[in-house]
C-alpha cells in the first residue's frame, strides 16, 4: 500500500504554535511557581520548628504560672483581716496569772485595754478578766503562751475580712480630699463676699466629713493591725459542782426552790408591811374624824339594827 506523503506545515502556522507554547510556559513559571515557593516556605516553617522552640514555649508557660502565683500571693497579702478571740484559763492564782499575762502582752508589743481582778473573799473564788490587744502576727504565739499560766479550758478565734470596707473608706477619703482641694481653689478666686461665705460653709462641711472618714479608716486599720483577745482567769475551786440526778437530786432541787420562794415572800412582806402600817394609821384617824363629826351633829355612830 502506498504511503501518503505528509504535507509540510506552513511557516506562519508553526510560528503561531511556538509563540503560544512560549506564552503558556512563561505564565506557568511566574504564577504557580511563586505560590509553590510560598507554600513550601510555610510548610517548611511549620514542619521544621526552630531549634529550642519547645523549650522557649515551656519557659514562657512557667513564667506565666509564676506570675499568676505571685499575683495571687500579692492579692492575699493585700487582704485586711480583723482577728478577735476569747480564752478561759484555770490558774492556781488568777491574780498572779493576770500580772504575768499583762507582762507577756507588753513584751509582745501589745497593750492591756481593760483589766478586772477579784480576790478570794466571802467564799467566792478569785478571778480576773483582761482585754488585751496584740499584733496580728503574734496572736498564735500569745494563745500558745496561755498554757504557761494554767490549764487552758477553751479558746475561740474568729477572723473577719474587712478589705471591702477599707477600700470603700479609701475611695471616699480620696474623693473628699479632691473636693476640698477644689473648694480651696474656688475660695481663692471668689468674686464677692457672698460667694466667699458660701464656699467657706461648704468647705467646712466637706472637711468635717473628711475628718470623720479618716477617723473611721484609722480605727479600722488599728483593728487590722492589733488583734483583740479577751482572757478569763479563774481559780480551780471555781469549777461548777456536779449536778445531782434521780430522786435525791429532784428532792434537793425542790427544797431549794421552796427556800427561794419563802425568802422571796418574806422580802415582799417586809417591803409591804410599812405601807400597811401607814394605811392602818390613816384608816383609824379617818374613822375618829367621822365619829367626831357625827357626834357634833347628834347622829348616832352606827344605825340601830331593827329586831
Amino acid at each position: 500500500m502506498a504511503r501518503r506523503a505528509q504535507r509540510p506545515v506552513a511557516p506562519p502556522v508553526l510560528a503561531l504554535l511556538v509563540g503560544a507554547a512560549l506564552a503558556l510556559g512563561l505564565a506557568g513559571c511566574t504564577g504557580p511557581q511563586g505560590d509553590s515557593s510560598e507554600g513550601f516556605s510555610a510548610d517548611a516553617g511549620s514542619a521544621d520548628p526552630a531549634p529550642g522552640g519547645g523549650d522557649t514555649a515551656e519557659a514562657a508557660t512557667g513564667e506565666d504560672s509564676a506570675a499568676g502565683l505571685a499575683g495571687a500571693t500579692a492579692g492575699a497579702e493585700d487582704r485586711e483581716v480583723v482577728t478577735r478571740g476569747t480564752a478561759t484559763v484555770v490558774a492556781a492564782d488568777p491574780v498572779a496569772a493576770a500580772r504575768d499575762l499583762a507582762r507577756m502582752v507588753e513584751e509582745a508589743g501589745g497593750r492591756v485595754e481593760q483589766r478586772d481582778e477579784q480576790r478570794a473573799a466571802d467564799g467566792e473564788a478569785a478571778s480576773a478578766r483582761l482585754t488585751v490587744r496584740v499584733p496580728a502576727d503574734r496572736v498564735t504565739s500569745t494563745v500558745e503562751a496561755l498554757g504557761s499560766l494554767g490549764e487552758v479550758a477553751d479558746v475561740s478565734i474568729s477572723k473577719e475580712d474587712v478589705t471591702a470596707a477599707g477600700r470603700d473608706l479609701d475611695a471616699r477619703v480620696a474623693a473628699l480630699e479632691t473636693s476640698t482641694t477644689r473648694l480651696r481653689e474656688l475660695m481663692g478666686s471668689a468674686a464677692d463676699t457672698a460667694d466667699l461665705l458660701a464656699v467657706e460653709k461648704e468647705l467646712a462641711a466637706r472637711q468635717a466629713d473628711l475628718d470623720a472618714l479618716r477617723a473611721q479608716r484609722d480605727a479600722l486599720s488599728d483593728q487590722v493591725a492589733m488583734s483583740t483577745l479577751e482572757v478569763w482567769l479563774t481559780g480551780a475551786d471555781a469549777a461548777p459542782a456536779a449536778t445531782r440526778a434521780g430522786f435525791t437530786g429532784g428532792l434537793a432541787a425542790g427544797w431549794e426552790a421552796l427556800v427561794v420562794t419563802v425568802r422571796t415572800a418574806l422580802v415582799v412582806l417586809g417591803a409591804v408591811l410599812p405601807w400597811l402600817a401607814v394605811a392602818g394609821v390613816l384608816a383609824l384617824a379617818g374613822r375618829g374624824v367621822v365619829r367626831a363629826v357625827r357626834s357634833r351633829r347628834g347622829e348616832p355612830d352606827e344605825p340601830a339594827v331593827s329586831p
